[in-house]
């Protein structure tokens, strides 16, 4: 949920109020040991989101598409934002690569994950079904 104003031209208490509630929540998602694919839905009503996985070999973690996105994140405007953390729980050698989804996903930085360490990234919207994703 962006933080812009309302039709009136105004931000008024109540989406102040439900945008910092969003922003406090966090839902940790246990993936399982396969290749994954992010929920657009989970990620829209989730506030932050913390995927965790125990990887016995390299594995994907693919984005929803752009449209997607612009579908479950219902009042997002150009410049709004989400951010999501995936932790590596292997102890050694088996790497998460964040994967962009089939389209109107642009990823931008260091997608790959590696053992026994995590990454955050910021998605950002670019125009209503299109969304560069940056590590932070």
């Amino acid at each position: 949920m962006p933080l812009i104003s309302n039709t009136n031209g105004a931000i008024d208490r109540t989406r102040l109020a439900d945008w910092a509630t969003l922003r406090e929540k966090v839902t940790v998602v246990a993936a399982t040991d396969a290749a994954t694919t992010q929920s657009a839905d989970a990620l829209a009503a989730a506030g932050r989101v913390v995927y965790t996985m125990t990887p016995t070999a390299g594995r994907a973690l693919t984005t929803p598409t752009g449209a997607q996105l612009g579908t479950a994140f219902t009042d997002e405007a150009v410049g709004t934002s989400f951010e999501f953390t995936v932790v590596n729980l292997a102890a050694a050698t088996h790497a998460i690569t964040l994967t962009a989804g089939a389209s109107g996903v642009t990823l931008v930085g260091s997608a790959t994950v590696a053992a026994a360490s995590s990454a955050t990234f910021l998605g950002v919207f670019t125009a209503a079904d299109t969304v560069s994703i940056y590590r932070k």
